[in-house]
């Protein structure tokens, strides 16, 4: 009878989650999975066509731009953020720095803040001419970059997304990484301090195989969060100039909304979801490969 009670109040608590997650995150799929094999539009009722929409999207040269256009992104954002994250986390972790708790506090300011709002911050740091990075330049003599169209160029527009990118969610990857560092035990460090190695050996010999798995983590989800982000991309520059920057959520929110291809939209985002989920499995293998 104990253990009954016991597991209807275990039940009882997680009910909740559990319910959150069919309705916000199952069922949303499993529509996603419906309409997919649709050629739904909005106000319309669906009508089954298979594949169809499938075979349309690998041969759509604006679905293999905006897919080209996420990875690029993706790779001048996730490759120097993980990198700043990862030195800063050493750099918290250390116990020779002082005000580490403030520190700590401070780097979370970009985390917590809106994207609307920093979007709008950082369309007047990238405005040419009169811009804050356009102040810079000039009074450091860059006059190269004074008239500089970061966010009207093609060239420029995605380094100028994933600059913002990067300044947002560089403090979340700190975090995690920092916790990693810090659940390296500590008489394992000792005992390696003892034998005789210095801190880049205690590094990579000690400390970061028992972090793998947790960078790994961080990996997945900065190439799954960056390749989602919609409010960086739409704020700069809204998908221009010339596509450069007509990422994969914009190329399903003008499809579903501007275009009313509901269906096509959802096949769009099914792609997307499996191509996340490959990544993954991807790393995760890589993670087990090499442990």
């Amino acid at each position: 009878m104990n253990r009954r009670r016991l597991a209807l109040t275990g039940l009882a608590f997680i009910a909740p989650a559990i319910l959150a997650f069919l309705l916000f995150w199952l069922a949303p799929l499993a529509l996603a999975l419906f309409y997919s094999l649709t050629n739904w539009r909005l106000g319309s009722a669906p009508s089954f066509v298979g594949l169809g929409n499938f075979v349309e999207l690998f041969g759509d040269p604006l679905f293999l731009k905006a897919t080209g256009a996420s990875l690029q992104i993706a790779v001048y954002s996730m490759v120097p953020s993980l990198i700043l994250a990862m030195l800063l986390a050493i750099a918290l972790a250390d116990p020779r720095i002082r005000f580490g708790r403030l520190w700590r506090v401070l780097f979370m300011i970009p985390v917590v803040t809106d994207w609307v709002a920093t979007g709008l911050v950082w369309q007047l740091i990238f405005l040419p001419n009169q811009g804050v990075l356009a102040s810079v330049a000039q009074s450091l003599g860059l006059t190269g970059l004074v008239r500089a169209a970061w966010t009207s160029d093609s060239g420029l527009a995605p380094i100028a997304v994933s600059v913002f990118i990067i300044w947002k969610t560089t403090s979340l990857y700190t975090i995690f990484l920092f916790a990693a560092i810090r659940s390296v035990p500590r008489d394992v460090i000792e005992a390696a301090s003892i034998d005789g190695a210095n801190g880049w050996q205690t590094f990579w010999r000690i400390k970061w195989p028992l972090m793998r798995p947790i960078t790994v983590f961080v990996v997945v989800l900065s190439f799954i969060t960056t390749l989602g982000l919609f409010e960086p991309v739409y704020m700069l520059t809204g998908g221009g100039p010339a596509n450069a920057t007509r990422t994969l959520p914009i190329f399903l929110y003008e499809n579903f909304f501007s275009f009313s291809r509901s269906g096509y939209a959802s096949a769009a985002g099914v792609l997307f979801l499996a191509g996340s989920l490959l990544f993954a499995v991807i790393c995760s293998r890589i993670m087990k490969d090499e442990a």
